[in-house]
């Protein structure tokens, strides 16, 4: 399909980035802008067999450009802007802006969890995007890793806000990763609204911490995972791992609370209970902001800025050089141990232990760097806080 053209001319088709259940996402170009896009091709099998239609029927049509409008109304630097939309020989589309960078899911599951600081920065990005589209009484119904992408520079984008009812999902069962993520009332056959989302944001955030969602199977049945999510209540994620804030593991709880009036009841309000895992060194200066114990796990935002620059350098160090380069290992040492000087000890060993595992996979297991690594990661191991 690649070279295809859309929009009278308008796009040119390029790759394949993925397929979801909602249809094919491609790169193209936008010939008008000279300026990539990207473009969802929307699953028409499957709108046209929940409709039991052969082609769009003027009221599809409809509640398409509805809904359409309704997400294109969304404005904030946290969610992906919709900027066009068509329909040509029976398939519909959107156009949005291209995210250079990887899907949420690709840095955590398995057993992978994120660190304190990322955790952080990533969860109030979210509620900052979850808050914007409240604003426009917009709800994503579909909020999970794989709709949350990181851009180059470190920062959330929500996409498919919106789609998910677009796609009529509030009424069918979809596929299992998706819900693994929504809300007992989701379950129970209601539509859902902003406090699904925030549910929702709870599962994701559980597995930001944990390294797995809050509700799994081995076998990953379906409808056992929707049984526990009606009936069953998580471990809190600081009893599955060490060096979660208390605050941190609490807010996820009660975001995962069953009942919808029990959960926080705005975006906003979660970022303010976000922000309680965060030292600030000065904030009891002048009486405002939260000081966290410095013997409790937490994030300094001393070291936040300085954190995502050596992210964003190692991601441009990795373009240029082999990753056994001397100047990419020293910086991954460097960014593991300001880790740890952030306050995430936990997030410190784990990322000493990647790189000195990378190290013995390069170099060979008695190599200098990787056991100056695995000792890193022992010392944060050992360390209290």
């Amino acid at each position: 399909m690649g070279g295809r053209i859309l929009g009278d001319g308008r796009y040119s088709l390029d790759r394949r980035l993925g397929k979801g259940g909602m249809g094919h996402v491609w790169l193209a170009l936008d010939r008008k802008l000279d300026k990539p896009v990207a473009i969802k091709l929307l699953d028409m099998d499957r709108i046209r067999q929940r409709h039991r239609r052969t082609a769009l029927t003027v009221e599809m049509r409809a509640r398409f450009e509805k809904e359409w409008q309704s997400m294109a109304r969304i404005e904030s630097p946290y969610v992906v802007a919709l900027r066009d939309r068509g329909e040509e020989d029976g398939q519909v589309y959107l156009v949005m802006d291209y995210v250079d960078g990887k899907s949420l899911d690709m840095y955590m599951g398995h057993g992978v969890s994120l660190t304190l600081e990322q955790t952080v920065r990533w969860s109030v990005q979210i509620c900052e995007g979850l808050s914007d589209a409240t604003e426009v009484e917009v709800v994503h119904r579909d909020v999970k890793p794989a709709n949350i992408m990181i851009n180059e520079r470190g920062h959330v984008k929500i996409v498919d806000f919106g789609l998910a009812r677009l796609l009529d999902m509030s009424e069918t069962r979809g596929a299992g990763a998706t819900w693994q993520y929504a809300a007992p009332e989701r379950w129970d056959g209601q539509p859902g609204d902003h406090l699904s989302d925030l549910y929702s944001l709870g599962c994701v955030m559980y597995e930001m911490l944990t390294g797995s969602p809050p509700f799994d199977t081995r076998d990953g049945d379906i409808m056992s995972v929707g049984f526990m999510h009606l009936r069953q209540t998580p471990v809190p994620p600081l009893r599955v791992r060490r060096g979660i804030p208390e605050t941190l593991s609490e807010l996820v709880m009660h975001l995962l609370a069953k009942n919808p009036e029990q959960r926080p009841q705005h975006a906003r309000a979660v970022i303010r209970r976000i922000r309680q895992a965060e030292h600030t060194p000065d904030a009891g200066a002048d009486g405002s902001g939260q000081l966290v114990p410095l013997d409790a796990f937490h994030v300094n935002t001393d070291y936040v800025e300085r954190i995502q620059e050596l992210e964003r350098r190692i991601r441009i160090l990795r373009t240029q050089h082999d990753e056994s380069h001397p100047v990419v290992i020293e910086a991954r040492f460097e960014l593991a141990e300001l880790t740890g000087e952030s306050g995430d000890s936990r997030g410190a060993a784990d990322r000493f232990e990647s790189l000195g595992e990378d190290c013995k996979r390069i170099f060979g297991p008695t190599d200098r760097r990787a056991l100056d690594a695995f000792d890193a990661m022992a010392r944060w191991i050992a360390s209290p806080s």
